[in-house]
């Protein structure tokens, strides 16, 4: 009751931010994936349709989104568009209610995170959950990729519960193939280097790689049409040299390598600690994720496909802080 009542209490002081992720969407005025055609084809519309790959393999993140469609009423906003159906305002604002609730979720799992893991005090792990929801927003906001950040954040949280950690990377696989990779390579990465992790999490670790292999094989066997590129090793080193110049210019700036640096930042001011999900060596998953976005996506999108690690390194930060407020102070 306590955790409901916190929820809904965020829910109503932050509404603001869901009408300015309502806004952001319906105009178009930030480059996002568009869903909407995909809820309107899973409620029945004609307007609908399913997307190319890899979006149509979302299907449980857009069922996600679909009751607020059946129950938010149409929002109008001023200077709306006419040529836009009301009933694609209504998906709009579904998919936006979706992201705002995730990213309240993503808090709230974070500051219980940095209490039970992260060992903080209630004020570092406070900011802890601020952190979070506030670098949800170097993603795709607008799109899906809150609900991501919320999928790998409870990951965290129920990674020492095998049964439970399954069964959420088993749902991963129809929201969010990013989730499964990215906890996968964070867990290769620390099964290789850190004997402790290898002990502890062996099943969790295999889980993970399973859930990736089970997309690749989803892939594999429905061959929706869409993003070929990503298919082909043969043409990655094209992509790599599209992307890496995409990097200097001013899009790709704010877009790649801001996120990038804001992440590496609190990766390298996090101390050595004791925790057993947060190590020093988690920041090499920030190189590797840069790798996969250069190789695997197109332009402007390795910053929000980084910042998709940002759970695993909020809590750090946030412990280096307490550290030095805790630090005896010289006479």
């Amino acid at each position: 009751m306590k955790q409901a009542a916190w929820f809904a209490g965020l829910t109503l002081l932050l509404s603001p931010f869901f009408f300015t992720l309502y806004r952001l969407a319906a105009f178009d005025t930030v480059p996002h994936d568009d869903y909407t055609p995909y809820l309107l084809w899973l409620d029945g519309n004609p307007l609908g349709g399913i997307p190319e790959s890899p979006y149509a393999y979302r299907l449980l993140s857009m069922a996600l989104a679909w009751p607020f469609f059946k129950l938010l009423p149409a929002i109008p906003l001023s200077n709306l568009p006419a040529i836009l159906p009301e009933v694609a305002t209504r998906a709009i604002a579904a998919l936006a209610m979706l992201s705002y609730l995730a990213t309240i979720l993503t808090a709230m799992l974070t500051w219980r995170l940095a209490k039970t893991e992260g060992r903080l005090d209630h004020g570092h792990a406070l900011a802890a959950a601020a952190l979070a929801w506030a670098l949800a927003w170097y993603t795709q906001i607008t799109a899906i990729d809150a609900l991501a950040l919320l999928f790998i954040t409870a990951a965290l949280c129920t990674i020492r519960r095998p049964l439970a950690f399954a069964a959420l990377l088993a749902a991963s696989i129809g929201v969010n193939e990013k989730i499964a990779l990215v906890l996968a390579i964070w867990m290769v990465i620390r099964t290789a280097l850190d004997p402790d992790f290898r002990r502890t999490f062996p099943r969790q670790t295999a889980t993970a790689i399973a859930a990736v292999l089970a997309y690749a094989v989803l892939v594999a066997v429905l061959k929706l049409p869409g993003n070929e590129y990503q298919l082909r090793p043969g043409g990655f080193v094209t992509t790599l040299a599209e992307n890496i110049h995409a990097y200097a210019t001013p899009r790709g700036l704010v877009l790649n390598t801001l996120p990038i640096a804001v992440l590496a930042t609190l990766a390298a001011c996090r101390p050595e600690t004791d925790a057993t999900l947060f190590r020093r060596i988690d920041a090499l998953l920030i190189p590797t994720l840069i790798l996969v976005a250069l190789i695997l996506t197109h332009l402007y999108q390795a910053g929000r496909i980084v910042m998709h690690a940002a759970p695993f390194f909020v809590i750090p930060a946030l412990k280096a802080l307490q550290s030095k407020a805790t630090l005896p102070k010289n006479p």
